[in-house]
């Protein structure tokens, strides 16, 4: 299985160039970095954005309505494709 990084590279910089205008203050839904001081909140955030978000992501693309703990079977099973095979 031969992996296509310019295109995995092409989609990250766009999902990081979104991701990014979350945090500006002229974004009406602008998430203010400082409440990631709170540890709680941190954690929110990050179940929300590796977890939450893809999943219902996911869900949209494939029509297939799957759980949280799907997803992230689906998600490891990518890493280790695209961390093993060439």
């Amino acid at each position: 299985m031969e992996i296509n990084r310019s295109r995995q590279e092409e989609y990250t910089l766009k999902i990081l160039d979104q991701l990014q205008q979350l945090f500006e203050e002229s974004n009406e839904n602008r998430i203010n970095i400082a409440d990631m001081e709170d540890s709680q909140s941190a954690a929110d955030f990050f179940h929300a954005l590796a977890n939450l978000a893809p999943t219902v992501v996911f869900s949209k693309l494939t029509q297939k309505e799957i759980g949280t703990l799907d997803f992230n079977h689906i998600a490891n099973r990518l890493c280790f494709e695209n961390a093993y095979m060439k």
